[in-house]
């Protein structure tokens, strides 16, 4: 017997369950049935795949038919008609052309937005893997069998930038796209998994290079190649209003959250804000390299700008003023991404590093190096994800944020350095990437190992410019400053009782008989004598005065605050009211320096606030009658005083300021 089938056969197989049946498939991705009895043609399963079918295999003793191809996808295939001709039952696909874009869709962190180089935009599920679907671009397969062309040829584009929105999901498309080469943007409904109502035209016939969707769902954005930006309804697919002012193509487009404002980059090298109602342009910033990517975390108003020069530019929509720049990447940067709290900004670059920049610092405070080249990052936004596409995978990758299950201690890493050299830097360790079973090779050296060559302990003080509270419970020296109230609060209202004389346990005596032995104990008759005093020892130094007493000889007061600080509030009171008074007060002159030189060293300010409250309380009749021997040194405490107070006091004053400013804008 022979058969014949068109193109490259790759792969056949034969059903079991007594149906005498044969099915082949070939490289174009079509599956052929033949009936072996009459050796013919039954039926040929066009465009069954979008690449070349690997394997066939038909179910034993069953009805199924199982295909796998090289486009990322399994399908099964159910034989329940009298023709011999099969139906989809289910299938797992994924993309078969490594994503170029991923972005995570609603404010739960469980789906995933992704566009690949195989013109399709998906939807993933973080947890269960049967949510995952292709959205639907309309009934190609039978337009495929009508024009007899491959599905890949009546698909659109391959998807360049998209956008998406939760906040009207349920009453029309929340999905906007635009698509390589093409003047024409499309919305999409996840709800719906398929294609939107509307396609969204650019006015002159430029290019779309850039979609966003304002925070409410009611709007999308295009930011053509002339420069112009449209705003167009989700609701009607009509445009609304154009923004005018860039001289060359739209890289970026985003909103704020309450719909104020729209911030937009360029290829002519500037940031620009607009006023959403009216498209008037507000600010320009004239930004020191090209931008090729812009986000936003819409809370604070901070916009992030990726340029050409490999840099990462963060400016305050407030202020328009840059006011962070992190540098360090060797080549260009291909996505960045906001955490759900705002405090980082991860970015991904050609040099196959995946960075972690600290904004209140302006440290990067993590790096690692993947073999595969980074194109898109997304953060989830509940924190606990990354979510990386690679330039050769088709997979998309999920990293655990370590600092939500374990004590994590940054530390500033020096952004310039790759180890090579320089050997006492240490570069980007090497990191397996993510495998289905969420485990790497023993062998290799993981992240965790890396960084428990050197714990990083934080300093108490970061720089000695800076005044710094310590590191006690806040408690403590509330409770000092207040103890007099605490213990008058305790006191009880019924003096204590005097218990009963007889023992729980009287004694009895040796007889037949039970019976008590109401005797004196022998204990009573031990003579005592009267001269004899109960108290074993008495002190007359206390450890603080010995303490203050030897940093008076070595003008070393650091001991006393170390002693301080290891006791209870109630033990700290004793102390100081246990100084004595000799003829000199050296006891209470050293701890006037030792006060001054703590309020020096601009370390534990509230600590010597506590302490000096206390003790002027309780020596305020000394310090008057020997006035004029301590005005020298309580004349430097003053001023000292004074000083840290006023930077403290600027401090609490301007972030007041800044407070109510923000409040009421």
């Amino acid at each position: 017997m022979q058969l014949a089938q068109e193109d490259r056969v790759t792969a056949l197989s034969f059903r079991t369950d007594d149906v005498p049946m044969m099915a082949t498939a070939n490289s174009e991705g079509d599956v052929a049935l033949w009936d072996l009895d009459n050796k013919r043609l039954m039926h040929v399963l066009q465009n069954a795949h979008d690449g070349v079918i690997s394997s066939v295999d038909f179910m034993v003793g069953q009805p199924l038919l199982i295909t796998s191809s090289a486009d990322n996808s399994i399908k099964e295939w159910l034989f329940d008609g009298n023709d011999g001709i099969p139906r989809l039952l289910r299938s797992r696909t994924g993309h078969f052309a490594p994503p170029q874009m991923i972005r995570y869709h609603g404010d739960d962190g469980r789906h995933l937005l992704s566009a690949g180089r195989d013109q399709t935009l998906r939807f993933f599920s973080v947890f269960r893997d049967a949510q995952n679907t292709e959205l639907s671009q309309g009934s190609l397969e039978r337009e495929s069998r009508v024009r007899h062309a491959r599905m890949s040829a009546l698909r659109f584009p391959a998807v360049t930038q998209f956008a998406s929105n939760t906040a009207m999901s349920r009453d029309w498309d929340d999905v906007v796209s635009c698509h390589q080469g093409s003047r024409d943007a499309h919305s999409w409904s996840v709800e719906r998994k398929s294609l939107g109502k509307y396609t969204l035209e650019s006015s002159d016939s430029s290019i779309v290079r850039a979609v966003a969707i304002s925070a409410c769902g009611n709007f999308g954005f295009l930011g053509l190649a002339s420069g112009v930006i449209e705003m167009a309804n989700m609701q009607s697919g009509l445009s609304r209003r154009t923004f005018v002012g860039h001289t060359k193509a739209v890289t970026g487009v985003h909103t704020d959250a309450c719909n104020l404002r729209v911030y937009s980059t360029s290829l002519d090298g500037t940031l620009r804000i607009w006023d959403f109602a009216t498209g008037n342009q507000l600010h320009c910033i004239n930004m020191p390299s090209t931008p090729s990517h812009l986000i936003v975390y819409c809370e604070s108003s901070l916009l992030a700008c990726a340029c050409d020069d490999a840099c990462i530019r963060v400016i305050d929509a407030e202020s328009t003023r840059i006011v962070r720049t992190f540098s360090g990447h060797r080549n260009r940067i291909t996505d960045l991404a906001f955490s759900n709290d705002g405090r980082w900004i991860v970015s991904s670059s050609l040099d196959c590093t995946i960075r972690t920049w600290d904004l209140p610092t302006g440290y990067m405070v993590d790096w690692f190096r993947v073999e595969s080249v980074p194109v898109s990052v997304a953060f989830s936004p509940m924190g606990d994800f990354l979510a990386t596409a690679h330039m050769d995978s088709v997979g998309i990758f999920l990293w655990a944020n370590r600092t939500q299950f374990a004590d994590i201690t940054l530390r500033q890493i020096n952004p310039h350095s790759d180890g090579s050299t320089d050997g006492s830097v240490a570069g980007a360790a090497l990191v397996a990437m993510p495998t289905t079973a969420g485990l790497v090779d023993e062998n290799e050296e993981t992240v965790e190992d890396v960084e428990m060559d050197a714990v990083y302990m934080a300093p108490e003080q970061l720089t000695d410019n800076m005044v710094t509270l310590s590191s006690q419970p806040k408690s403590k020296w509330q409770t000092l400053m207040n103890l007099a109230t605490i213990k008058k609060r305790n006191m009880p209202e019924k003096p204590a009782q005097v218990p009963e004389l007889a023992p729980f346990f009287l004694p009895t005596t040796v007889s037949v008989e039970h019976q008590f032995d109401f005797g004196t104990s022998d204990a009573a008759n031990i003579p005592t004598d009267p001269t004899s005093s109960k108290l074993i020892s008495v002190s007359s130094e206390s450890q603080l005065a010995r303490i203050l007493y030897n940093a008076h000889t070595t003008r070393v007061y650091a001991p006393v605050f170390e002693y301080l600080k290891t006791l209870n509030p109630s033990a700290i009171d004793v102390e100081i009211r246990s100084l004595p008074v000799d003829d000199q007060l050296k006891a209470l002159k050293a701890f006037v320096c030792a006060t001054t030189c703590q309020l020096k060293s601009k370390r534990d300010f509230e600590l010597a606030q506590a302490y000096l409250h206390v003790f002027i309380a309780v020596f305020t009749d000394i310090i008057k009658a020997n006035a004029r021997e301590l005005e020298p040194l309580l004349a430097e405490l003053r001023n000292e005083l004074k000083a840290q107070w006023d930077t403290v006091d600027n401090l609490i004053r301007y972030s007041a300021c800044m407070i109510e400013f923000m409040r009421t804008k």
